[in-house]
């Protein structure tokens, strides 16, 4: 999908420069929104765990919905599982949303996952829970199911640092309903184990799914054509709306997954903007340099081995994005995580369409301040 995207022009890379959007030490598969935390869930629900449906069907303000979290954990709270309920291990992995029927490739090094996968393949289940984790170590009530397609022994080859590269897909969605043994998280000495219920789509009239899914398809159009109209650094091609597909077959779901890509790479395109002065300063000073001038410009540079003064200014820099990026970065994982835990595909489509809404009003601002100053 990342073909339906322009992206801006590669920026050189500061080591030791914790910046939002970072990939997981585990995913190798692409950029994951892990470094950063969710705010505190607020929402109220209705009794039986569903969310209520908005007075106004026809819109949906995604900014005052948060997603559901289990309680913190108590690691004196061990159950044994109930009789007959379904169990599945649990794999947190930061606050990265890991939506359906998309895959990923995780590195597998710690001794509690290496267990975990070592016993997916004895039972032949080779499936297995992602949850979200919250600042407060809370974890998603909904869940992703990992499933394993494939995995390589590569402990050989790594010195033992990584003894498994694995190939997944996730193929479903789970309720936890409770944590077993909560204590693992805390002194790690083995994989966590959850009782959970599968998440199923509710039964719905076609023709409002119909009328959705035209309120989508025109919201995307329009933004679109304003991406183009104010040529903004990460934008949509216009040959992409040949390709748009939100049907509930499974185009959604396809669908969702490129925009979280669209998301992580216009933070990333941020991160750049914001550099922009550091990096011409920086520039300067390894041209100065006889290593710059000999060997051409490195494409990593440390940042211990810069002068003081640009040290400052790296660490006043990543405060600034801190501060400016952090909002958006969580308020986008909130958001995936929202259209993982509805049941219904005209709720996910509404979802949907008032994150591409919520864009769009940000570049009519956008367009309205660069008329005003014009």
């Amino acid at each position: 999908m990342c073909s339906a995207f322009q992206l801006p022009s590669k920026a050189l890379l500061l080591r030791g420069f914790s910046k939002p959007g970072l990939s997981s030490s585990y995913c190798t598969q692409r950029p994951a929104l892990t470094t950063l935390p969710f705010r505190k869930s607020r929402l109220f629900m209705s009794e039986d765990g569903t969310r209520p449906p908005p007075e106004d069907s026809s819109f949906i303000d995604i900014d005052n919905m948060l997603p559901r979290f289990l309680p913190p954990l108590d690691s004196h709270d061990e159950h044994e599982p109930t009789p007959n309920a379904s169990v599945i291990p649990l794999f947190p992995l930061g606050s990265t949303v890991y939506t359906l029927e998309t895959e990923h490739t995780l590195n597998i090094f710690e001794p509690r996952y290496r267990a975990m996968y070592n016993d997916i393949l004895f039972s032949g289940s080779r499936r297995f829970a992602v949850c979200c984790v919250d600042d407060e170590q809370r974890f998603s009530q909904v869940a992703s199911v990992f499933y394993l397609k494939d995995l390589q022994e590569v402990s050989e080859q790594t010195g033992d640092q990584i003894k498994f590269i694995c190939e997944h897909e996730v193929i479903g969605r789970i309720n936890i309903t409770k944590v077993l043994n909560p204590k693992a998280w805390e002194d790690r000495s083995t994989y966590l184990k959850v009782e959970f219920q599968d998440v199923e789509d509710e039964d719905e009239d076609q023709e409002q799914i119909r009328s959705a899914e035209e309120a989508v398809t025109e919201s995307y159009q329009s933004l679109v054509d304003l991406q183009h109209e104010l040529d903004e650094n990460v934008k949509f091609t216009k040959e992409s709306m040949n390709n748009f597909n939100i049907s509930q077959d499974g185009g959604l779901w396809a669908t969702i997954s490129m925009w979280q890509i669209f998301q992580q790479q216009r933070l990333l395109s941020r991160q750049q903007e914001m550099q922009a002065e550091f990096q011409e300063k920086l520039l300067a000073y390894l041209m100065k340099s006889k290593d710059g001038l000999e060997n051409g410009l490195p494409e990593v540079v440390d940042i211990s081995e810069l002068p003081e003064e640009l040290q400052a200014e790296v660490r006043g820099l990543q405060a600034r994005m801190n501060e400016d990026l952090a909002p958006l970065q969580t308020r986008d994982a909130m958001d995936l995580q929202i259209l993982m835990e509805t049941r219904r595909h005209s709720q996910r489509l509404l979802l949907l369409r008032a994150m591409v809404e919520k864009e769009k009003r940000r570049l009519e601002t956008k367009k309205a301040v660069k008329m005003l100053f014009s």
